[in-house]
């Protein structure tokens, strides 16, 4: 089946198509009908043309583009996965031939400008569509001529077979004056055409990533060739070989760069002699090597470390916790913003897990998560430890699945309860903000930062949960069969914000605050963007419920190591394209580490 355009890039090449054939002069602006836009539309060697455009602009700031997450579902991205599309030419096209009365195009309307090399095109590719619009039947040229006139220079070039000229005195090939045969004495324009040498492509590679491609000619016919293993010479550090047998180029590449491969071919096994050929050979640079890793200003306030983890051991459950610096932060030579806390309430089966991520415009955020998680665990510890034994006799009432009349009374208190303790958590936590703030005389938004906390009752196998959720990323009950989350990303007023800790909190404040009650609960799980971002990618992707099991497989077994934060530590610093924001987890689950991890500090 023929390779056919998606909807979306096939949208978004006809409004290109469109937008260049407008007159802005007009109250009618588009230029053709609708069958002319249709062939043009159809014309796979002008949509080529389209996506190597928008392959040199990746080449240019691909780098950038990899940064930001907004990439991954634009159009210049569909466009690049979508590929070129195969396109079959036997010989040029004669359009402009003796048999043709009427030319295709009005030479006199072009502008009379001089052209030089850098307006050329790269690639004969970008040119083909020119072949069929432009070109006379080819004629044999043992040289390139070069015409300079009074208004006009056209330079011919190995990459391509058409040579414009415009002269007083045209000149053919026998250097004949045409201008006795042009009673007018208007200029005469004629088309000529340079002979185009055979030309060879093959697909880009990346460093580091398997790679085996053909070389294919692509000019005068697209058709496979057989090369001779012997006359192609590739560098010896490339970490590429041909193979003989698949006449392919193979292995992973090891350096970025554009690298010129000249080799003798054949058309068939039959063909008695060797011709010469080159192919251009890029290999693109993995992005991860582009990342600087570079440290922020000794001298700067609110020192953090770039990394930090946590575990806590109990009877019945653990909890473990994981930060690490974002690639962004990295490359920029800035703190990581984000902060977590995890902590049990001494002698009970109370605990308390909290993520923060600190807005990354926001100059002192590091601070802020900081305060956010730390005024938090305060105000919440102090709670547990003076309420637990009430929260304890409520809980015994309540029967899990069930919806009697002592349940639903015993729901409703213990979410007042909750519901009135989280508020006073989040004023404490903006007051310490406000007075830092004070104190730096800095305006609060300086510090602004995400809060998720999650309460937590975890006794053999049930598992109550009470949470706050204050901006994005995610907080979620992880069972086998199910995934209860407990809230839903808080965004801003724009797409791609998010809300932050501040006096509007009040706002809403009750869609903020989760409980229940559950008797299959694995793991307790908060993260920040960070993580929720690449593994999730939208808001509707944390619904899911086969992303959470995917992310379950590769967060699980990083629990039974001996050291089961740092092992989560060093996963958190999983390589996605795109995101490469601060990281933090933390996570409580209810099967005990089978080694002695008590004295383990935070680190």
């Amino acid at each position: 089946m023929s390779k056919t355009l998606t909807s979306d890039v096939q949208t978004a090449f006809l409004n290109t198509l469109k937008q260049l054939l407008q007159d802005q002069t007009q109250q009618n602006p588009l230029l053709l009908d609708g069958d002319s836009l249709d062939q043009l539309l159809n014309s796979k060697k002008i949509y080529n043309a389209y996506h190597d455009l928008a392959e040199q602009i990746y080449e240019q700031i691909g780098f950038q583009l990899e940064q930001s997450a907004v990439f991954q579902h634009s159009l210049l991205q569909r466009i690049l996965e979508q590929g070129r599309l195969p396109v079959y030419i036997s010989k040029a096209e004669s359009i402009n031939s003796a048999e043709s009365t009427q030319p295709l195009f009005d030479h006199t309307q072009m502008t009379l400008t001089p052209i030089t090399e850098a307006d050329a095109l790269e690639s004969v590719d970008q040119l083909d569509f020119l072949d069929e619009l432009y070109l006379s039947a080819p004629v044999d040229a043992e040289t390139e001529p070069s015409l300079i006139n009074d208004g006009f220079v056209a330079r011919s070039f190995s990459t391509t077979s058409l040579v414009l000229v415009s002269s007083t005195a045209n000149i053919d090939s026998n250097h004949t004056d045409h201008n006795q045969n042009n009673p007018s004495g208007k200029q005469n324009y004629e088309v000529k055409t340079v002979k185009k040498m055979p030309h060879f492509q093959i697909p880009n590679a990346r460093v580091g990533q398997d790679y085996q491609a053909r070389i294919q000619m692509q000019y005068p016919v697209k058709e496979d060739v057989l090369i001779c293993s012997e006359s192609i010479k590739i560098p010896e550090d490339l970490g590429i070989v041909f193979d003989d047998q698949t006449q392919q180029l193979q292995g992973i590449p090891l350096q970025a760069g554009e690298f010129k491969l000249a080799f003798q071919y054949k058309n068939s096994e039959a063909a008695q002699a060797w011709s010469s050929g080159e192919v251009t050979f890029i290999i693109t640079a993995d992005p991860r090597s582009l990342w600087q890793v570079n440290e922020p200003d000794i001298n700067a306030p609110y020192q953090k470390a770039h990394s930090d983890h946590q575990v806590i051991q109990t009877e019945y459950f653990n909890l473990a916790a994981c930060s690490q610096r974002g690639r962004s932060h990295e490359h920029a030579g800035t703190f990581r913003d984000d902060d977590f806390l995890i902590a049990r309430v001494a002698e009970t089966d109370w605990s308390i897990l909290i993520v923060a991520d600190g807005a990354g415009s926001a100059s002192y955020s590091r601070q802020g998560s900081l305060l956010a998680v730390q005024s938090a665990a305060k105000t919440l510890t102090d709670y547990l430890e003076h309420h637990h034994p009430y929260l304890d006799r409520l809980l015994q009432q309540w029967q899990v699945g069930s919806d009697d009349e002592i349940t639903k009374s015993v729901a409703q208190q213990i979410y007042k309860d909750f519901h009135d303790t989280f508020y006073k958590t989040a004023q404490v936590a903006i007051e310490a903000i406000e007075q830092e703030a004070e104190l730096k005389q800095v305006a609060a938004k300086a510090y602004a930062t995400t809060l998720l906390v999650a309460v937590v009752k975890q006794c053999e196998q049930r598992t109550f949960i009470s949470t706050f959720w204050m901006g994005d990323g995610a907080i979620a009950v992880y069972a086998k069969d199910k995934v209860r989350l407990m809230g839903k990303p808080d965004g801003g007023e724009f797409a791609g914000q998010t809300r932050f800790l501040d006096r509007s909190f009040v706002q809403q404040f009750a869609s903020r605050v989760n409980i229940g009650y559950y008797d299959d609960c694995e793991a307790v799980i908060l993260m920040t963007d960070g993580i929720s971002d690449p593994r999730f990618e939208t808001d509707a992707g944390l619904s899911n419920h086969e992303k959470w099991q995917a992310l379950w497989q590769e967060i699980e077994p990083q629990l039974q190591q001996l050291h089961p934060d740092q092992a989560l530590l060093e996963w958190s610093k999983f390589f996605s394209a795109g995101h490469h924001d601060d990281r933090t987890l933390a996570i409580l689950w209810n099967k005990p580490v089978s080694v002695d991890v008590e004295g383990l500090a935070h680190d």
